[in-house]
């Protein structure tokens, strides 16, 4: 997965309320704070800090699944960057990352129509447009761009930033396969890698969100129980049955794409 350090590590921030849509229904920033997000006060000490973890990473870097040759830090792990652009310098960020030579930034949305027309080099700034189909988004994910919209905005998106799709969360449900056909269909001739993540949910969720929330992402019959160093008492497809999941959607994916360009899936 990406590195996630770059927007984690503030040391002073301030509640605003301008949220995004999923923050009511899955999004992991919502599992403790459902109301607001917050803004980073602190972004040159961040850039610092980010600049100081790097040095202390062999160089050149190995390859992996996230990028064979730079680091990656993902600047939205606490909030949508398209969105939250009023409030952020993001030139500012996208700058250090143009002309850092061992780092790369990236991070995933669900409003591409509102990225503003930043100078960015495509080989060191990478975004990673979010999708599912959207029978689902309509419920999970209310008041952001529609799918057909994200999927328009990928090629002007490809002239300044590596362009990756995010299929997360991946939910199971009657009929998923189709629906997920449905949505592959639309990306026919769009070129792209993508990272593939099945639904985690949390109790905390479930007695927040309305019932049609939780008859998509609360199936405790096939779900069971997941910890990990971000949060406990999270709920996950169970291992057996998510190994076949995955089959299933590997296979569908196959029949439009081909499967080296999933980057992970998990």
């Amino acid at each position: 997965m990406e590195e996630a350090l770059m927007l984690s590590l503030r040391i002073s921030c301030t509640g605003v309320y301008d949220v995004g849509g999923c923050l009511s229904s899955y999004c992991y920033v919502a599992r403790y704070n459902n109301d607001k997000v917050y803004v980073n006060q602190n972004v040159d000490s961040i850039l610092r800090s980010v600049d100081g973890w790097v040095q202390g990473k062999p160089w050149a870097k190995v390859p992996n699944q996230v990028d064979d040759t730079y680091y990656c830090i993902d600047i939205g792990c606490s909030t949508d960057v398209p969105l939250m652009g009023k409030y952020y310098d993001w030139q500012k960020v996208f700058t250090f990352f143009n002309e850092h030579p061992k780092l790369k930034s990236t991070f995933a949305t669900k409003y591409p129509t509102r990225m503003k027309e930043y100078d960015t080099d495509p080989v060191k700034n990478r975004i990673r447009v979010s999708l599912m189909p959207q029978v689902y988004s309509d419920i999970l994910e209310p008041k952001t761009d529609s799918i057909v919209d994200r999927i328009k905005a990928i090629h002007t998106l490809q002239k300044r930033f590596e362009v990756h799709i995010n299929f997360s969360p991946i939910i199971y449900h009657n009929d998923w396969l189709a629906e997920y056909d449905k949505l592959f269909k639309q990306l026919e001739g769009v070129d792209f890698k993508s990272e593939c993540i099945f639904l985690t949910y949390n109790n905390i969720q479930y007695n927040r969100n309305t019932p049609e929330v939780n008859e998509l992402c609360w199936k405790p019959e096939i779900q069971e129980l997941k910890n990990s160093q971000y949060a406990e008492n999270n709920i996950r497809y169970k291992r057996d049955l998510k190994k076949d999941m995955m089959l299933q959607f590997q296979e569908l994916y196959q029949n439009y794409f081909p499967t080296d360009t999933i980057r992970y899936i998990f």
